[in-house]
Order: C-alpha cells, then sequence, then structure tokens
C-alpha cells in the first residue's frame, strides 16, 4: 500500500454548509429576537385586511351612491314589439331632443313585413342559352384566333370575290390588290386566291430596286416601320426602311391601298328576242312568232338596270367630254377597264356614239351614277355621275348630253370613268384606240 498523501481537514459536526472558503459565522441573540418581532407584525397586518374585506362584504349596497356604469349597445333581432316614434314635422324629419334635424327613412308595418317573409321568392325568368354537354363525344372549344399569314384560298363553283371577301373578313378590293387583277374579270372553279390576313397589300418583289420606303409610298403607308415591325412579315426582320429586299420577296403592307378598282358587271346576251306578238289570217292559219333583234341586260337586279333591251344602233363616235375640259388621269390596263377623265363636277358628258339606253341609275359595282348605251355590236359606259338625264330604252344620238361629271361610287375624286366594250360578251378594250382623246 502506498503512503495517503493527502490529508482531509476536520470538519464540523454542527457546520451544515462545509466549506474551506466561507468561515461559519454563529447566529447572535439580537438577530433571533428582530426576526420573531418582524414576522408578528406581519400576521397580524394580514388578520386586519382580512376582517375588513369581511366587514366591506357584509355590509348592505347604497344605490344613491354608486357609480352609473354605461352599457354597451348590443343590436337584438327584430321583434313584433312596436317601436316608439317620435313627432314628424311638415317637411318629413324627426326632430331629435337636441333640435337636430334627422332624416325619416321608409319603414315596414311588422305585420306586412312578416306576411312578405312568409310569400315564397318566385325565380325570375333566366335568359340565356344552355350549352348541351355530350359526355360521349367531347370536344375543345377553340377560340377565332388572328391570322399572322397569307393563305390560299380554292375557288369554288358559285364563288364571287364578294362573297369570299365576306368569308374572310376583308374587302374584296384586298383580294385583288393581293392577287392577279385579271380576278377583277373573272374567277373560275380551281383559281387560287392570296388571301391576306388583314385588308392590304401583298405583293412580291421583282427585283431588287425598291426599298421598304419605296413599298410604303407607292402603297400610301405613311411609316415603313408599319411594314417591318409587323407581324406579318417576319421575312423582313433586320432590315431598315432603305435596305432593299431580295427578288421574290413577298411583303404585306397592312392597311396599304393600290390602284382604285372597278369592277365589271355582269352583262347578258341573248341570240334573239320574241315578240311575243301573233296574227290569225282569215284562211285560219296561224303564223309563227315573229324573232325580234338580240337582247342584252348590263348589271341585271341592280336598281339602274333597265333588264334586257334590243341591241339596236350604232352609228359615229364622239369624244363624251368636250375637248380642253378634262385631264386623263389614268389609262386603260388589264385591271382598269376604262379610261378616267378629270373634270369638275357638273361638266356635261355627251353620248359617244348612237344608241339606246340600257342602264340608267345606281350602280353597286363601284361605278355609282352611271348610263351603259348599246351601239350595235359596241357599248359605252359612263360612270361616277352626279346628274343623269336619259332613262330606260331612250334612244340617243352622237354628242347628245346624257348626264354630269360626278364623284359617286369608288372615286378619289370628281371625273369620268369611260369604257368601251365590245365583242360577242361586251368585253371592255383601250377607248383610245377609238376616239382620239
Amino acid at each position: 500500500m502506498s503512503e495517503n498523501l493527502f490529508e482531509e481537514p476536520p470538519v464540523d459536526q454542527d457546520d451544515t454548509r462545509p466549506t474551506m472558503t466561507v468561515p461559519k459565522v454563529e447566529p447572535g441573540e439580537k438577530n433571533k429576537t428582530s426576526n420573531r418581532l418582524f414576522g408578528f407584525f406581519l400576521l397580524l397586518l394580514a388578520l386586519g385586511l382580512t376582517a375588513g374585506a369581511g366587514i366591506i362584504l357584509l355590509l348592505p349596497a347604497d344605490s344613491s351612491e354608486s357609480t352609473p356604469v354605461t352599457q354597451p349597445a348590443v343590436v337584438q333581432n327584430p321583434t313584433n314589439t312596436a317601436a316608439p316614434t317620435l313627432p314628424l314635422t311638415p317637411a318629413g324629419v324627426i326632430n331629435d331632443p337636441i333640435g337636430a334635424m334627422i332624416e325619416v327613412y321608409p319603414t315596414l308595418d311588422p305585420q306586412t313585413a312578416l306576411s312578405l317573409l312568409e310569400k315564397p321568392i318566385e325565380a325570375p325568368p333566366q335568359d340565356f342559352t344552355r350549352i348541351a354537354r355530350n359526355l360521349t363525344d367531347p370536344f375543345t372549344i377553340i377560340p377565332a384566333r388572328e391570322r399572322t399569314e397569307v393563305i390560299k384560298h380554292t375557288v369554288q363553283q358559285g364563288e364571287t370575290i364578294e362573297s369570299i371577301a365576306v368569308r374572310y373578313g376583308i374587302t374584296p378590293e384586298s383580294i385583288v390588290w393581293s392577287n392577279s387583277r385579271r380576278v377583277i374579270q373573272a374567277i373560275r372553279p380551281g383559281d387560287e386566291l392570296n388571301i391576306p390576313p388583314v385588308d392590304g397589300v401583298y405583293t412580291t418583289t421583282s427585283g431588287a430596286t425598291l426599298s421598304i420606303r419605296d413599298y410604303a409610298e407607292r402603297y400610301k403607308v405613311d411609316d415603313p416601320f408599319i411594314i417591318l415591325d409587323s407581324p406579318y412579315n417576319p421575312q423582313l426582320a433586320g432590315l431598315g426602311p432603305d435596305d432593299v429586299p431580295p427578288n421574290n420577296t413577298p411583303i404585306f403592307i397592312p392597311g396599304g391601298e393600290a390602284e382604285e378598282v372597278v369592277w365589271v358587271a355582269n352583262i347578258e346576251v341573248s341570240d334573239s328576242g320574241d315578240s311575243g306578238s301573233s296574227n290569225s289570217g282569215s284562211t285560219g292559219n296561224t303564223a309563227r312568232p315573229t324573232q325580234g333583234p338580240p337582247m342584252v341586260s348590263f348589271a341585271r337586279g341592280e336598281a339602274g338596270s333597265c333588264g334586257s333591251q334590243p341591241i339596236t344602233g350604232g352609228t359615229l363616235w364622239g369624244n363624251p367630254l368636250a375637248r380642253g375640259t378634262y385631264t386623263i388621269t389614268r389609262g386603260f390596263s388589264s385591271y382598269h377597264s376604262g379610261i378616267d377623265l378629270a373634270a369638275p363636277i357638273g361638266t356635261p358628258v355627251y353620248a359617244a356614239n348612237g344608241g339606246s339606253v340600257i342602264f340608267a341609275g345606281w350602280n353597286s359595282w363601284g361605278y355609282g351614277y352611271m348610263i351603259a348605251l348599246i351601239h350595235g355590236p359596241n357599248m359605252t359606259v359612263y360612270a361616277h355621275l352626279s346628274e343623269i338625264y336619259v332613262s330606260c330604252g331612250q334612244y340617243v344620238d352622237t354628242g347628245t348630253i346624257i348626264g354630269a361629271v360626278g364623284n359617286t361610287g369608288n372615286s378619289s375624286g370628281p371625273h369620268l370613268h369611260f369604257e368601251i366594250r365590245s365583242g360577242s360578251n361586251y368585253e371592255p378594250y383601250d377607248p383610245a384606240a377609238t376616239i382620239g382623246f
């Protein structure tokens, strides 16, 4: 065994908190006496407070000295108890105790209100269309979306430029300006037409000569960025107003306008007419109906149409306007079926040849107020008039005043649109080839 080198110091048995740092303090008699007196005083104070509280609780309450307590307002459900009424003034208001004027709102008698509450409420009629759902054949309702590209339409039997335009929600002019101009004369089943997404002009560059700014000016668009920033022209991305697009680049000009379109009215020709007369001789033989001359009608169904008229007339040619009174603003072309002679409104218009009136009045194909004369194998048309001086079936000679220059129909200013038509179907040709303007 090794020797224990640590010797624990002796412990005082009376010390309950042995420690090596805090010395034991012996309590004195004086401190013990003070603690006893302080505890006795606290006991007496507690007894006094308890006795006072008991006396207060046992005494009766004095209502005369109690302080009024304000109770919060409580909203209750209405009952059948009649509410007190305040006197009404002649003006329909209530005088409250302090003299303020309170507006009166209409009220219901309790019995009336009760009877109304007991009455069942009738549902108002529903004004809507219920969509029936077929759970066995579900489908997705696709909303109409705007097109952003030019599409192709194949012409069907019976379709016209007007009906196609209505179908796609654009003007007939926009279809003409986006296709070969021969569609003005006629469209045939199987023809493919460019259909722009909105009104405007669709074209293809021919030769790298014109800039985007040039195309904007040609088709009457103020800002070339209308073309460049259009979602219809992604192929022009990266180009500027003065840049020239490559050859054969398609371009759509939103809101653009090309040349004035003059529509070709329907002309019907029959080989012969039936006079409708018959004669009975004394011998009892019945004569065959006499055959009349061929008949023609111009824009049958229009307000100014004269119906079928005999093909007669034909004399010398003359100028439809007096020399010195007009200016040639536009000549004949494949998409313009006549010649435009600008003149002031009211300038006299003369018959360019002798013949009969087959149309005199309003035409909805863009001609406005117009006159058509038949001169045997030829026909003349006078459009955009302000006045008409002839009537259906009337025969006129060359140089007869038949109307006055105007600005009606599809016209951009006062002028006479003059046509000469010839051939079996009275197709238009260049009037300058016959009349020296």
